[in-house]
């Protein structure tokens, strides 16, 4: 089972001391970014800190920590989030997430059509539905993505929330009506709930305060990945 570290960044420096920790022993990092409406909180980049390093990063003057060696996907729990994409796709990404209900369906259906070929071959798609979601909300996208995430805890856009069993459920059926699509979880991930969720179906889980809280975080991750 793949397992990613979510990182939710208050500054640029939450990205790069997350990074730090894991980069010796995995690949890919999920980077949250919250922009205060989908949930109450904010992260780097609507919260006015470190503006400038992302200019720099805009500029081709730096690149994301460790840029050579780490994929990044963002989980974008932003409203309107396509309006952003060239700020998103200038840090570089390699896979960017939407959650259903952020964005208008029409709008998204053009963009994904219309997405130059050179992002389409390097950037891969995701669709993030909440724990009430209905499922059949992901089809109209399923050309388009290779990911459906589940949420597994009722407030978005923070860590250390409690797991809300409901997802178990969502998941298998998820996966039932969508085989061939990888299947990630994704809030309130534990050591205790992993092996539920594998048996459920998830393909993936994201990883956050379970790791980076963590006295050793290579001994979890390890642990987590031997489920």
């Amino acid at each position: 089972m793949k397992i990613i570290p979510a990182i939710l960044p208050q500054s640029y420096r939450g990205i790069t001391l997350g990074v730090e920790k894991v980069h010796d022993v995995l690949d890919t990092v999920q980077i949250d970014f919250v922009d205060g409406h989908v949930a109450h909180t904010r992260t780097w980049l609507f919260n006015n800190k470190d503006t400038e390093r992302f200019s720099a990063i805009e500029s081709e003057e730096e690149g994301m920590p460790y840029w050579d060696t780490m994929n990044y996907e963002f989980d974008l729990m932003v409203k309107n989030p396509l309006e952003k994409m060239d700020m998103f796709v200038a840090m570089g990404p390699s896979k960017v997430i939407f959650h259903i209900g952020t964005f208008e369906a029409g709008a998204m259906l053009a963009y994904l059509e219309q997405m130059p070929q050179i992002m389409k071959d390097t950037i891969s798609i995701g669709m993030a539905i909440n724990l009430d979601t209905d499922p059949s909300a992901v089809a109209p996208y399923l050309d388009y993505i290779d990911t459906i995430q589940c949420m597994g805890i009722r407030d978005v856009g923070y860590q250390g929330r409690p797991f809300d069993e409901a997802v178990l459920a969502q998941v298998t059926k998820v996966k039932e009506l969508y085989p061939d699509k990888e299947v990630s979880v994704d809030g309130g991930v534990n050591l205790e709930n992993a092996p539920l969720l594998k048996a459920a179906g998830a393909d993936t889980l994201v990883v956050g305060s379970a790791i980076f809280r963590s006295p050793e975080p290579y001994g979890t991750i390890q642990e987590f990945e031997s489920i």
